[in-house]
């Protein structure tokens, strides 16, 4: 007897479907060259596998300002870069399952107009002419779809682009792809029942991070010179940090998200922030200049009339650091990146003071409110007959949260801005030099990149999107199983023990560990300079 699927399931297998067609044929791995299961790290199979020219590995390997350098000079044409990134970001979903839309044949025929252009006129059309462009699901681009992880959402073809591709474009940009996200982008595991479960590069047993972790997975295998993610309680900086690649979560209305989709459309309490991710600083920070300059409050009445300004760092630096927010302590490997980082910044000259984060607990109660105020009705409405993923949303028995709660708890958010507001213009009193602290030196994550559908805790970035203030997460080390353990410790609260009770070293052997820094708000700027002292002084070490 035969059953039939039920409407979810046809929608997912329709949505699985188109996917594969956009696939094409001369991007596919041959059978006898597709790692098995058995193999965890996939990062170096272009250069392995022997399917990739000279050419093309060179240029997947190029920061953006290197690429559009080359482009400029002529080095090689858009069309070359287009489809040399093309077939790295397809071998990257074949490997990763990080992609929800392929748009190959449209994104070469653009970098052939540009070619045409170029050839034609002499000039570049744009300061991004020729450069590939991955963007999440959510950002929306004519004739895709942006399911959010939601099969309902699947059947949906947008006909209209995000004002952030919009400002790509305009600029000689070309989207190429989508990636993959969870379920409402509301969990830092990137996994749904459209497309299933995205990888890590590094390890294919361990998570992508999310909810970018499409965009994550994809840079970090260099299947796209730079992407656009969004972060709405880590989004951005948690899939940066287990992908070893640089993300940054900027201050709310800088860069724009009109024509961005939030999994809870309607709730402003706590918004998301767009921004760039990719493997070198220096792509990210050319993106995000760009991008702030781009006069977005034209296109996005919630953008506001800031373009970039270049920071002025002072020759002597002080940093704080969180070594703990003592809810949830960091594992071994995470507090060897702080401990590192600490060592390497004070070996060129620069102060650090120790940074205690004001009520961290209540903090994530707050936002756990804000975000499940309606009791998941408009989740549940999305969903249909689709059910949730338990690792992600559980039962999704929640109550909703009377409005005098949510204004109770928007008073208590602003107590803790204006707590950590002093706390930094007291932070004088703490450093040697008399300085004001400069940033915070932050855990993203408590683990190292670690294996799929295991607890996770979120505060030492979601605190972040509480206040507002812009962080930019940088790569450190890998975890090492032989020298990063599991100690005994008598948990503080049950947040730590959920967490530490699931945490393996030696499964969590060579995931990556990341660290973030912490500015004041609409101090962006600042942020990726700071990101760009701690990582050279690392590399001094």
């Amino acid at each position: 007897m035969t059953v039939e699927n039920t409407v979810w399931q046809q929608r997912a297998t329709a949505a699985q479907e188109r996917r594969e067609k956009q696939l094409p044929d001369e991007y596919r791995i041959p059978k006898d060259k597709m790692p098995d299961a058995s193999v965890k790290n996939v990062m170096n199979f272009p250069q392995e596998s022997g399917l990739f020219s000279t050419e093309e590995l060179e240029i997947t390997e190029l920061s953006v300002p290197a690429l559009l350098k080359a482009i400029e000079d002529k080095k090689w044409t858009a069309v070359q870069v287009t489809k040399a990134y093309c077939k790295r970001a397809a071998y990257a979903q074949q490997l990763l399952n990080c992609l929800s839309e392929m748009v190959f044949d449209r994104a070469i025929a653009e970098a052939q107009e540009l070619d045409d252009y170029y050839e034609a006129n002499g000039k570049l059309k744009g300061s991004l002419h020729g450069l590939p462009v991955s963007i999440k699901d959510n950002h929306l681009l004519k004739g895709t779809t942006s399911g959010v992880g939601f099969t309902s959402w699947t059947t949906t073809i947008h006909n209209e682009d995000s004002v952030i591709a919009q400002l790509l474009m305009r600029e000689g940009a070309i989207i190429y792809c989508k990636t993959t996200v969870p379920m409402a982008m509301l969990s830092v595991e990137t996994e749904s029942r459209v497309y299933g479960l995205t990888m890590n590069p590094w390890n294919r047993t361990h998570t992508a991070g999310g909810s970018s972790g499409g965009e994550g997975a994809l840079s970090a295998f260099g299947g796209s010179p730079v992407g656009l993610g969004s972060d709405i309680g880590g989004s951005i900086r948690v899939p940066a940090n287990y992908n070893g690649i640089y993300g940054i979560r900027g201050t709310i209305g800088r860069i724009p998200t009109a024509g961005t989709l939030t999994g809870l459309p309607g709730q402003f309490h706590i918004k998301s922030v767009a921004g760039p991710m990719a493997r070198s600083l220096e792509s990210v920070e050319l993106i995000a200049k760009l991008l702030y300059n781009s006069n977005p409050e034209r296109l996005d009445e919630n953008c506001v009339p800031m373009p970039w300004r270049e920071p002025v760092l002072p020759k002597k630096l002080v940093f704080g650091v969180i070594r703990s927010d003592k809810v949830c302590r960091p594992t071994p490997a995470v507090t060897r990146a702080l401990e590192k980082a600490i060592e390497a910044v004070k070996a060129q000259g620069h102060e650090v003071i120790e940074w205690d984060p004001v009520d961290v607990t209540l903090a994530g109660d707050i936002s756990m409110e804000f975000f499940t105020a309606d009791g998941g009705d408009l989740l549940k409405d999305s969903m249909e007959d689709e059910p949730a993923l338990e690792h992600q949303f559980g039962s999704l028995k929640l109550k909703p949260v009377p409005s005098s709660r949510i204004w109770a708890a928007q008073r208590e958010r602003t107590k803790i801005e204006k707590a950590v507001l002093a706390q930094w213009n007291k932070s004088c009193n703490l450093s040697e030099s008399g300085q004001v602290m400069d940033g915070i030196i932050s855990p993203v994550s408590a683990v190292p990149a670690y294996p799929h559908r295991q607890p996770m805790y979120v505060t030492y970035t979601s605190y972040w999107n509480l206040v507002d203030y812009p962080s930019v997460a940088f790569p450190v080390l890998k975890a090492d199983a032989s020298i990063d353990g599991k100690p005994e410790i008598e948990y503080i609260t049950k947040a730590e023990k959920q967490l530490w009770d699931g945490f393996d070293p030696v499964a969590c052997d060579g995931g990556c560990v990341g660290l973030q820094i912490i500015t004041r708000r609409f101090e962006d700027e600042k942020a990726l300079k700071l990101a760009g002292v701690i990582s050279d002084a690392l590399k001094k070490l």
